[in-house]
């Protein structure tokens, strides 16, 4: 599962577009958040860059997590019951 991500300097109109990523992170002592994308690529945007992210970056986190502790993490729409 990947996810979109938009991203734009403050000052700017128009937003960019990184598709298909896996996976991000913040470089904080380098100032920078990384994404990597499908292919193993990386891409690297400045911290002061505005960022938007699609709600599948939700569930690819969730699903990290879940891998790594070996158990479902539910939430609070895995809970309705409506």
């Amino acid at each position: 599962m990947t996810y979109t991500v938009k991203y734009k300097r403050p000052d700017d109109y128009f937003w960019t577009t990184i598709e298909k990523v896996e996976g991000d992170a913040v470089m904080k002592e380098c100032a920078y958040r990384f994404f990597i994308l499908e292919d193993q690529s990386r891409i690297e945007v400045p911290l002061g860059y505005l960022f938007k992210f699609s709600k599948e970056r939700f569930l690819v986190i969730k699903k990290n997590m879940e891998k790594e502790a070996g158990l479902k993490i539910v939430t609070g729409k895995d809970n309705d019951s409506d």
